[in-house]
């Protein structure tokens, strides 16, 4: 007869799973959090519209619709861009300020949704101007739409 039984002094084989099963269960909170949080940050109804129209398409509402064109370059710097010429335009508020301006001596429709604002952005322009850009313009009431050009 032995002090100690046999049985308890071998070594355990079973493997314990609940380390496992709480890491994975917080894998899924991670991934979860994140597509939630993902989502909520980039669905806020900005439309591309792209300004190469199909040979077969009707040209950009170009009757009924007045456009004003701003871009948006490298290093985030904005310009009202016209037909002949670029005007550098030092802040948000200044954008503000001009917008305003123009709406005032009559250059845009009373009507404030016959205007859109197409923003032409820089591949390499930071996010950080192109959002108070987008939420400047919209403050005003006007409609904006970030666009590109495709690549040639």
């Amino acid at each position: 007869m032995e002090l100690i039984p046999h049985d308890e002094m071998k070594s355990s084989q079973n493997f314990n799973f609940a380390p496992m099963i709480d890491f994975l269960f917080l894998m899924l909170a991670l991934f979860a959090t994140l597509a939630i949080s993902r989502a909520s940050l980039y669905d806020s109804d900005i439309e591309l519209a792209s300004l190469k129209p199909e040979a077969h398409a009707a040209p950009l509402r170009s009757g009924q619709i007045q456009q004003i064109n701003l871009s948006i370059g490298p290093q985030g710097q904005y310009k009202w861009l016209t037909e002949f010429q670029q005007y550098p335009i030092e802040s948000v508020s200044a954008l503000q300020e001009e917008l305003s301006r123009q709406y005032q001596i009559g250059a845009l429709p009373k009507d404030k949704s016959k205007t859109e604002v197409l923003l032409h952005i820089d591949k390499k322009a930071p996010w950080g101007p192109i959002v108070e850009a987008i939420f400047g313009v919209r403050e005003l009431g006007f409609r904006v739409h970030p666009v590109y050009e495709e690549e040639r």
